[in-house]
């Protein structure tokens, strides 16, 4: 499967917390979303809060979550 490029990310993004889309359609894009980003709490990232911008949500979707042992 081809990743998703920043723009698309940030399309599926809006798209998501503007509650558009079907059931079905939502879990794609969180999966295409979960493919293309190094964060894996994407749901987390994406409900992060009203006061956060799409821009913001994306950066954080971008940022990769290091474990350290």
């Amino acid at each position: 499967m081809k990743k998703l490029n920043r723009e698309e990310v940030f399309m599926y993004v809006e798209k998501i917390r503007k509650g558009l889309g079907s059931d079905e359609e939502v879990t794609r894009w969180l999966q295409e979303i979960s493919d293309s980003v190094p964060n894996r709490n994407i749901l987390g990232a994406i409900m992060s809060g009203n006061n956060a911008t799409t821009e913001e949500v994306v950066n954080k979707l971008y940022e990769a979550s290091v474990i350290y042992l």
